[in-house]
C-alpha cells in the first residue's frame, strides 16, 4: 500500500574549457528585473584558452524547459515568453578573441513600452559559437574538427520583489520497462518568478532501521513548470517495507518542504 504525505554541434554549459579547441564563458545566466521602457546591462566574460585566435559569433534562440528539466531550443521570437528581440550585444555580435585573452561582452536588455505584463517571466538564449573550428584527435588518433557553442540564458521579470513558491504535485514508486524500481517526485513552480532548488532523498527500511541516502537532485523552473525528478533504486536493495523522504529546498530564502512515500519491494 502506498501513502503520500506532504509537509511544510557541440553544445556546452558555461564554465567548460577545452585545451585544444573551445571557449570558456561566465556567467551562464543573466537576470533582469525592471518594468516597461526600462533597460539595463550586464556582462559576460569569454575566454580563449587555446593557442590560436578564435572567431566568435553571437545568435539568439528561444527556449523552454521540458518536464524532465531538459532545454527545448526554439527559433528566436517564436514563443510568447520570448525576449530575444529586446536584447542588444555590444560591441558587436561578431568578434575575435586572441590566444589567452578574456573579452568582456555587454548584454543590454530594453523592455518595450508595449510588453505583455501578464507574462511574469520572459526569457531568451544567447549562443556564442566558435566560427573557425578547432582541430583535435579522437581515441584512435584520427583528426577531427570541433566547433564549440555555448549558451547564456536570459531571464526578465517585471517584479523586482517576488517570492518563489514550489509545491509537491505527486510522489510515485513503480517499475519501468527494464524492471528498474523508480521513485518519481513531481513539483510545480506556482509563483511568478523563476526558481531553482534541490531534493535530498533519504530511504528508510522500516524493518531493519537502515537508512540509505540517494543521489541529490538539482532542478530549475520557470513559472507554471512541473518538474519530474526520478531516482532508480539500487538493485541490491533488500525486500521489505520502506519510507522515502524527499527533502525539497528552493529559492533565495532556502525554503524547506518534505514529502514522504511508503512502498514495498
Amino acid at each position: 500500500m502506498k501513502k503520500f504525505f506532504l509537509a511544510i554541434m557541440l553544445f556546452l554549459s558555461a564554465n567548460t574549457v577545452f585545451a585544444q579547441a573551445g571557449i570558456s564563458l561566465t556567467p551562464g545566466r543573466l537576470y533582469y528585473k525592471f518594468g516597461k521602457g526600462a533597460s539595463g546591462s550586464q556582462f559576460v566574460k569569454i575566454t580563449n584558452p587555446t593557442n590560436k585566435e578564435l572567431e566568435i559569433g553571437a545568435s539568439f534562440s528561444d527556449w523552454s524547459y521540458e518536464e524532465d528539466g531538459k532545454n527545448q531550443i526554439l527559433d528566436a521570437n517564436t514563443i510568447s515568453t520570448s525576449c530575444s528581440n529586446w536584447i542588444q550585444i555590444l560591441p558587436s555580435s561578431y568578434f575575435i578573441i586572441k590566444p589567452g585573452e578574456t573579452k568582456e561582452i555587454e548584454i543590454i536588455l530594453k523592455v518595450p513600452q508595449d510588453a505583455d505584463e501578464s507574462i511574469p517571466v520572459h526569457n531568451s538564449m544567447i549562443f556564442f559559437t566558435q566560427l573557425n573550428p578547432g582541430k583535435t584527435t579522437d581515441k584512435n588518433g584520427a583528426s577531427i574538427q570541433v566547433t564549440v557553442r555555448m549558451g547564456v540564458k536570459i531571464y526578465h521579470t517585471f517584479n523586482k520583489e517576488s517570492e518563489a513558491l514550489i509545491d509537491f504535485v505527486d510522489f510515485l514508486s513503480y517499475a519501468d520497462e527494464q524492471e528498474n524500481k523508480i521513485l518519481e517526485l513531481k513539483v510545480e513552480n506556482q509563483s511568478k518568478i523563476w526558481a531553482d532548488g534541490t531534493v535530498k532523498w533519504e530511504l528508510f527500511n522500516n524493518s531493519t532501521g537502515k537508512k540509505t541516502v540517494l543521489k541529490e537532485s538539482e532542478f530549475y523552473t520557470l513559472p507554471g513548470n512541473i518538474r519530474s525528478l526520478k531516482q532508480i533504486l539500487p538493485e541490491d536493495l533488500p525486500k521489505g517495507d520502506y519510507t522515502v523522504s524527499a527533502i525539497l529546498t528552493y529559492g533565495e530564502k532556502d525554503v524547506i518542504k518534505i514529502a514522504e512515500l511508503e512502498f514495498s519491494l
